[in-house]
């Protein structure tokens, strides 16, 4: 292992820079380079004494390498099996706790929240039509509760009496149920009454017991004390003004860690994002998983539009904008290459951490360290740039195999092409058809296509992007032919819409759509 020094700009004594790697089989030695380079320099700029991050790829590590030490007292480095605390990232966690029980049909989403925490019956609404707060409000932070985050962190350890003593005071509206996004902690928590209220079992035994045994995560846990000291991060605080590191205090397990509790190493956490990512596509075939593939998948539904982003990270500000929306514990993210993004991040006293993950690519990229709040966020963002932009990131096909019937379709086009006629094949068509454009007007088009281009000489197959659509462009003599076939829905799935033309080009290479009214 090798190893070099920095100067402590805390302690002024020398701290140890301890690069650990893991096998990169799936990435370019240039993009391994630029990835380590990355958060190298987010460990040394946020002043985080540890840092550690992963890159997952078909169920397994893909890359990993760990900088500085989990203990400034003793210089111990961060490893593999180093645990740090991921505080909000355990929101994904409860929130597919939640969808499960509902996959079982012991709760729904759209129930009121009092059915399973008979308290919030006395609270005050914010307004005299305010409906009531829902399961999927608190999933969603869509219950109009005010955010929370620096009172909330401190409650972690709290006993099941001080929080019924904060229910029964609850006045934690800042806008009414279900007419603004607000991130709120308390939601989370409220989750985790629900979640006991239904099974009858703590939400860490029916965490332990549902989701960490079956993934054999032995060393993740909501209860430090089981981990043993010499496997923690120790939590620290950068103090800018007094140029050095103080120790935050220990944070216990209590009623508040649904919204965040959850301590885990590299080692484990890749383990529960290669199974995570393995929900997707939806497929045939075993579902193993603690967990139903559809249930992971459908933490994704209800996203709460919000906005535009640039993306974080170094070169973000040069990079296309980003649709948001927030899920069910996950930010949804929309990119222009890199295409959909699930995101969450985790901030402590003494931790900071974040997680992305591309479900329909298959790549993940976590990190985490042991400061304040660290910004975790900023590197992740840019490491998975580096990957989205590197030629180990291909953008799957549609993973579904498309209906048969529309392959014979596809024949059945290139026969009404060939002879210039639109019944010259025996293709089925819905009763729509014809009333959209008239045989005569779809000959007539056929003619001035195949006069334009001429015979069609080299065919690519149909590309579908759903099993009962896709696209196809031909190279024909004097150019080429791009079309579009929609099936009806009803069996026996004749074509509902059909579009053909004659590619033409403007000056910079774009396509000039010659035939806007053509069906």
């Amino acid at each position: 292992m090798k190893s070099f020094y920095i100067a402590s700009l805390s302690l002024g004594a020398m701290l140890t820079l301890s690069p650990m790697s893991a096998s990169a089989e799936k990435l370019p030695k240039s993009v391994v380079a630029d990835l380590d380079a990355t958060f190298e320099n987010a460990y040394l700029d946020t002043r985080s004494p540890g840092m550690i991050y992963g890159v997952v790829k078909d169920n397994k590590m893909a890359h990993m390498k760990a900088f500085g030490v989990r203990d400034l007292e003793n210089n111990a480095p961060v490893t593999k099996d180093t645990a740090f605390r991921i505080a909000s990232m355990t929101k994904m966690m409860t929130s597919l706790l939640i969808h499960d029980l509902a996959d079982q049909g012991k709760l729904a989403l759209d129930d009121p929240a009092e059915k399973y925490v008979p308290v919030l019956k006395t609270w005050k609404y914010p307004t005299t039509d305010s409906r009531k707060v829902t399961v999927r409000d608190f999933v969603n932070h869509t219950a109009g509760f005010v955010t929370d985050d620096p009172w909330a962190d401190r409650q972690l350890g709290v006993s099941q009496e001080t929080l019924d003593e904060y229910l029964e005071n609850a006045a934690p509206f800042s806008h009414a149920p279900g007419t603004h996004w607000e991130y709120s902690n308390l939601g989370y928590t409220l989750l985790g009454q629900i979640i006991e209220k239904v099974t009858g079992q703590t939400y860490a035994d029916y965490m332990q017991t549902r989701l960490l045994d079956p993934l054999n995560l032995k060393d993740t846990h909501l209860d430090g004390n089981k981990i043993p000291e010499n496997q923690k991060a120790k939590a620290y605080n950068w103090i800018v003004e007094d140029n050095k590191y103080i120790d935050e205090p220990y944070l216990a397990s209590g009623t508040f860690d649904p919204l965040g509790g959850i301590w885990t190493t590299a080692s484990d956490y890749q383990k529960f994002i290669s199974w995570f990512l393995s929900a997707w596509p939806a497929r045939d075939g075993a579902d193993n998983g603690p967990i139903p593939r559809r249930v992971v998948r459908s933490v994704t539904d209800t996203q709460r539009l919000m906005g535009t982003r640039s993306r974080l990270g170094i070169t973000g500000q040069s990079d296309c904008e980003m649709a948001v929306a927030y899920a069910m514990g996950l930010g949804v993210y929309d990119h222009c290459d890199a295409g959909m993004l699930l995101t969450h991040g985790g901030g402590f006293p003494g931790y900071g951490s974040y997680v992305i993950m591309s479900p329909h690519e298959g790549w993940g990229v976590f990190g985490f360290g042991n400061e304040t709040y660290g910004k975790a966020r900023y590197p992740t963002w840019e490491a998975m740039a580096i990957i989205a932009s590197s030629g180990a990131y291909t953008v799957s096909e549609y993973p579904l195999a498309a209906d048969p019937q529309l392959l014979k379709s596809y024949d059945q086009v290139k026969a009404i092409y060939a002879a210039e006629d639109i019944n010259g094949s025996d293709t089925q068509f819905a009763n729509n058809f014809f009333m959209d454009r008239s045989e005569d007007r779809w000959n007539r088009q056929l003619k001035e296509i195949k006069a334009e281009v001429g015979e069609c000489t080299k065919d690519n197959g149909i590309s579908h992007d759903g099993r009962l659509t896709g696209s196809f462009s031909w190279h024909c003599e004097r150019g080429r032919v791009k079309g579009r076939i929609t099936l009806m829905p009803v069996k026996p799935l004749p074509i509902q819409k059909l579009h053909l033309r004659a590619v033409v080009r403007d000056g910079r290479g774009s396509d000039v759509n010659m035939d806007s009214d053509f069906h």
